[in-house]
């Protein structure tokens, strides 16, 4: 088997590789993203390369932190994104033409509307689909309580009917957005949504999420306008950042023509990121079907084991060949019987978006691919490893896997491993 040069990074890369250094950062402030790297992470790249980049790509865009800090310095930068939460997020973070007397204009119009909201406003806005949204009678638990969610379909009325440009329609649903976790009865916790501890009584007035709201506009987003309408952009990646499974259209960029290319996928972890951001896609209606919601898990990448795929053979590879051996031959018990078919979905679709990379990426071109390494079965997964030894079998060059950090793995995992796991970054030269 190849092997690579294996850095230690992690005082390097530890304190910026978490979206959290973000949150007081202009424009990545407007929405509290949890997953993703810090925008440190794009300057510590730009830093370390021995050319200024002229064309570059974010397979996996989510918030969109790559083609806005790419933006920033006046790099051109292709971004796809799936999810349709995470797709609106970017472009609105990507947009370069809100100036501060329409969004005050629209902020008073949307304020008016709230001071005197509907008295039944669910005969003019739809409750999001589901049957946990609001308490029914034989549901135990329910996302939001009455006045909570009442103030939310005043605030989403109000943008409907008051903002008729569409750049702040969307900027005011992003505001709403940044508010809607504070507004239920819900925290991100780790893979999924899990209820407040005293979630039962912790009752919000319709009053006070319109507060929430409009603090949001009044603070954040109009402050960052401000200072945003008095710069002048060379470059806008808004109008290349792409809807849809990146494997699919990933077409829309010319071969031979990207010098760099950055992102961190889905990691290995059976983690379903339309789970930990179902609240956004259902009171945006973004989604609003059962169905809508199989549609985009099955155009995701196959990350995790919310839908079923037909069986997939592994890729021909030594080291995933034994790990899927390993697993079989354990006693270890497994939570999803799909994990196996999994896995190997997962690396055939990193082979097929590397085969894509080497012929959209000139010679020269640089690839910072952000990974962490898995385990099931009590046998670790060495996806760096894994992923290195595709992109070399599709003509690339990696240079080396840098250590980024250690990462938590489950209590049964970390006793059977007798190790930690760890995140890497993946240096690929084309």
């Amino acid at each position: 088997m190849r092997e690579y040069p294996f850095i230690d990074c992690t005082e390097r890369y530890d304190s910026i590789m978490v979206f959290g250094k973000n949150k007081d950062v202009l424009v990545h402030r407007w929405y509290p993203f949890v997953e993703g790297y810090s925008k440190e992470f794009i300057e510590d790249i730009l830093q370390e390369l021995p050319f200024t980049p002229q064309c570059a790509m974010e397979p996996f865009c989510g918030s969109g932190t790559t083609p806005v800090e790419l933006q920033n310095h006046n790099i051109r930068c292709y971004s796809f994104e799936v999810s349709p939460f995470m797709y609106l997020l970017a472009k609105v973070k990507l947009e370069r033409t809100y100036d501060e007397v329409t969004l005050v204009k629209y902020r008073n119009s949307v304020a008016d509307t709230l001071k005197n909201p509907i008295q039944y406003i669910r005969r003019e806005e739809a409750i999001p689909f589901g049957d946990t949204v609001v308490h029914k009678d034989g549901k135990k638990k329910w996302n939001f309580h009455d006045s909570s969610l009442d103030g939310i379909l005043d605030i989403r009325y109000a943008i409907r009917t008051k903002v008729d440009d569409e750049r702040y329609k969307k900027l005011f649903s992003i505001a709403l957005a940044s508010i809607i976790l504070q507004a239920s009865n819900m925290f991100r916790n780790g893979k999924c949504l899990s209820y407040k501890k005293g979630w039962e009584n912790r009752i919000i007035s319709r009053n006070e999420i319109h507060k929430l709201f409009l603090n949001q506009l009044d603070t954040v987003i109009s402050e960052d306008v401000k200072i945003l309408s008095s710069q002048s952009a060379k470059v806008c990646n808004a109008d290349i950042c792409y809807f849809g499974d990146v494997r699919k259209s990933i077409e829309n960029v010319d071969d031979d023509t990207l010098d760099l290319i950055i992102t961190s996928p889905p990691y290995l972890n059976s983690r379903d990121y339309t789970d930990i951001y179902m609240l956004e896609l259902k009171v945006l209606e973004l989604v609003n079907s059962h169905e809508d919601l199989q549609k985009l898990r099955k155009s995701t990448l196959r990350s995790h084991v919310q839908v079923k795929y037909e069986e997939v053979k592994p890729i021909d590879n030594a080291r995933l060949i034994n790990c899927l051996s390993d697993m079989k031959k354990s006693d270890a018990k497994s939570w999803n019987s799909d994990i196996l078919n999994m896995i190997c979905g997962y690396f055939e679709d990193m082979q097929q978006l590397f085969s894509a990379f080497s012929q959209k990426m000139r010679k020269g071109g640089v690839i910072y691919f952000n990974v962490a390494n898995s385990a099931y079965f009590g046998v670790e997964v060495p996806v760096d490893m894994i992923i290195s030894d595709i992109a070399e079998d599709c003509g690339m060059k990696v240079r080396e896997i840098r250590k980024a950090r250690d990462i938590k793995t489950s209590p049964q995992q970390s006793k059977s491993l007798g190790k930690k796991l760890h995140e890497s970054v993946i240096v690929i030269d084309k």
